[in-house]
């Protein structure tokens, strides 16, 4: 077979995969938003590869992922990884040819919410350390700095309120996935769910993923709770969502003003931004800033 000399040169890097000649290796492109995954299969080996996209490695700490992806996987809430290298980001981890991703829809089965309820409990409740400390604001500075626009300055500005009354009630930081997306779940064939991509994770307001599940599918949010347990004040999860939303569009459009060319980029950044303008606008917003004032 023929492989592209990137490729290659990953097969010769990864000490298990350099043990056989690179053409042994049968090679798949899997889909990514910002990374490029592999299905690389050979014998009885089947395994993802996975190489990070250039413009992430301009904010995220690779070491950070991996010490915290251990913890996961330990807690037996995400695959563990076979081979590692904080330095160049590169993965290798089996795979789970009985699983798949969940999709938006499938958060509002209650089952399904309730396991993933319960799964994000195990995380925030298990008293263990990750590495970093993440918050909405400060990330969004940091998206900021590396490219920006007008419309989203604005937005920034509009939204100094909801950073004033998240920040004047700390929550208590608890280990967190940051972006529990519903392609970031794989659901295996003996109901087990499993959370995977962990470059985001970080000691976190417990807020933050709650919030992200709501935007990410319509979650059947008594089946949630039942599995999670006692949730975030409601006005708190509110903003926390309407921050979120400032947080994706100021990250899509840094991915994209860093050259990340996934299809589908333009569409998310409007649809982020039109989602923070309706909650800004909404009545809704000043009762819920006047509860946490």
């Amino acid at each position: 077979m023929t492989i592209d000399p990137i490729l290659q040169k990953l097969l010769a890097s990864v000490p298990l995969l350099a043990a056989r000649p690179a053409a042994e290796w049968s090679v798949r492109p899997l889909a990514g938003m910002t990374n490029q995954s592999w299905r690389v299969t050979a014998g009885d080996r089947d395994l993802v590869l996975r190489a990070p996209g250039a413009s992430s490695q301009r904010y995220l700490s690779r070491a950070q992922e991996f010490h915290n992806a251990a913890i996961a996987a330990e807690l037996g809430i995400a695959p563990a990884l076979l081979y590692a290298d904080a330095q160049t980001g590169v993965t290798l981890q089996p795979f789970l040819a009985d699983a798949r991703a969940l999709a938006p829809e499938d958060f509002a089965a209650p089952e399904i919410a309730r396991e993933i309820g319960a799964r994000l409990g195990c995380l925030h409740r298990s008293g263990r350390a990750f590495q970093g400390v993440m918050q909405a604001f400060p990330i969004i500075d940091t998206y900021l700095g590396l490219a920006a626009d007008a419309r989203l300055r604005r937005l920034r500005d509009r939204a100094e309120l909801i950073r004033v009354a998240l920040e004047a009630h700390p929550a208590a930081l608890v280990p967190s996935h940051i972006d529990p997306n519903p392609a970031n779940f794989l659901l295996r064939a003996d109901g087990t769910l499993l959370l995977i991509d962990w470059e985001y994770s970080a000691m976190c307001d417990p807020a933050w993923d709650i919030a992200a599940i709501v935007m990410g599918g319509r979650i059947d949010q008594a089946a949630f709770a039942r599995g999670y347990g006692a949730l975030p004040g409601e006005s708190r999860l509110w903003l926390m969502r309407a921050a979120l939303h400032l947080v994706a569009g100021s990250w899509t459009y840094a991915e994209i003003a860093g050259g990340n060319a996934a299809p589908g980029l333009d569409a998310m950044l409007e649809r982020y931004l039109s989602d923070l303008e309706r909650m800004l606008d909404h009545p809704a917003l000043k009762r819920h800033l006047a509860v946490l004032g």
